[in-house]
């Protein structure tokens, strides 16, 4: 009997919701209610306004929320939450708007307290991130270490493209440079060959050429064979690559 009137209960808090209940919560900024309550309304009337409506709630709930020590990446884990309870959310723009901003904020947080693994749980957390953030958060990791530990960020903020705007920032030039002087098998000089070779040689091809001349062994080892298959090297730059057996 108990169980019964407790289920019965439970029956009656959670009936279905109208978009106009939905509206009101939003009125009222009960995001979080309106969050709790949003998957009530029946799928047939779950409209463009519903989804604005759970777009709105989202966004505002990301924006509430202050990395701490404890969870440094609170606002960041929330949208990743939020982004694969409700498929529509991440092509949103003002959904995006706020999981960038709130990534960057909880990347700088970490940072500065100096967490381990800021920036490989940064990149898992935010697999829709986009190229601005991207390049945001290069630039943050980039301030406080060798400039080499960005580079996984400066190719998200490339991605797949070819002389894009991030080309031509003068740090992911730096980053890049200093990747290439890892070893060969270090995936930072494998994102790095492929920023300087595939999607931004145009910008840094000069910049490259010029930190030939005195290089490392390892660097000589990520550009002779793809600098020499664009004719790029001089003479003198050839038989450096050619001394390294290379």
């Amino acid at each position: 009997m108990v169980a019964a009137c407790l289920f019965a209960a439970d029956a009656v808090a959670r009936e279905p919701v109208t978009l106009e209940d939905l509206q009101t919560l939003a009125s009222q900024k009960a995001w979080a209610e309106l969050l709790e309550r949003a998957e009530d309304l029946p799928a047939p009337k779950r409209t463009d306004a519903w989804r604005a409506l759970v777009t709105d709630a989202a966004a505002a709930d990301v924006e509430t929320l202050a990395p701490s020590d404890k969870e440094p990446f609170a606002a960041t884990q929330r949208a990743r939450a939020l982004g694969r309870r409700y498929a529509f959310l991440p092509k949103a723009p003002r959904f995006a708007t706020a999981r960038d901003q709130g990534a960057s904020k909880d990347l700088q947080r970490c940072l500065e307290r100096d967490r381990r693994g800021c920036i490989d749980t940064f990149l898992e957390l935010t697999p829709d991130l986009g190229p601005e953030a991207a390049l945001q958060a290069a630039h943050l990791v980039k301030q406080g270490h060798f400039a080499y530990v960005a580079m996984p960020l400066f190719a998200l903020a490339v991605g797949g493209g070819k002389d894009v705007s991030a080309c031509k920032d003068a740090a992911l030039a730096e980053t890049v440079i200093a990747a290439l002087g890892l070893p060969k098998e270090d995936p930072r000089a494998v994102q790095a060959t492929k920023v300087a070779f595939e999607g931004c040689w145009s910008a840094l091809g000069p910049k490259l050429k010029a930190a030939t001349v005195g290089a490392s062994s390892y660097f000589l080892a990520n550009t002779c064979q793809p600098m020499r298959a664009r004719k790029a090297l001089s003479e003198l730059q050839d038989d450096l690559c050619k001394d390294e057996e290379l």
